[in-house]
């Protein structure tokens, strides 16, 4: 049996790995998880507080999840953290 599939552009899940969500962050549907780093940075300074003004502004269903430390994306699963981002990511897209 073949999977369904969704219309262009529509997802059920996304999870997002130090992102904001691009520049609609609104516009977002489907359950979303943010993960970052508390302390992850990029030239123009950390990346938390943008992330967090974006997942302020996406709809529900939505969870954030900061992690400790300071790397960036998927080196984070090269951390203490990589573990715990693993299984939260697996749990996120393992829900009903």
């Amino acid at each position: 049996m073949p999977t369904p599939r969704s219309a262009a552009g529509t997802f059920d899940r996304i999870v997002l790995l130090s992102s904001s969500g691009g520049e609609t962050p609104g516009k977002l549907k489907g359950r979303k998880l943010f993960l970052v780093a508390r302390d992850d940075a990029s030239a123009s300074g950390p990346r938390l507080p943008e992330i967090s003004r974006s997942y302020a502004r996406v709809p529900e269903p939505k969870k954030m999840v900061i992690l400790n430390g300071s790397a960036h994306a998927q080196f984070i699963f090269h951390t203490d953290q990589g573990q715990l981002l693993l299984n939260t990511i697996l749990e996120f897209l393992e829900e009903p």
